[in-house]
């Protein structure tokens, strides 16, 4: 396994935690539900996940 190629963009993935507070009262409150999309920062962890190696390139 490899990492990908911009593996370091899944740094940005630590911008959701931030907004993690916006996302809770969404669920507990009247907050809006605008603040869901907030919960997009963390698909940015994606890019942590390692790829696989081709099994004919070793």
């Amino acid at each position: 396994m490899k990492l990908q190629k911009y593996w370091y963009l899944g740094f940005l993935g630590l911008i959701g935690i931030y907004h993690l507070p916006a996302l809770m009262v969404t669920f507990q409150s009247d907050g809006s539900w605008w603040g869901m999309t907030n919960a997009l920062w963390f698909l940015w962890f994606a890019n942590f996940i390692p790829e696989r190696r081709n099994p004919d390139n070793t």
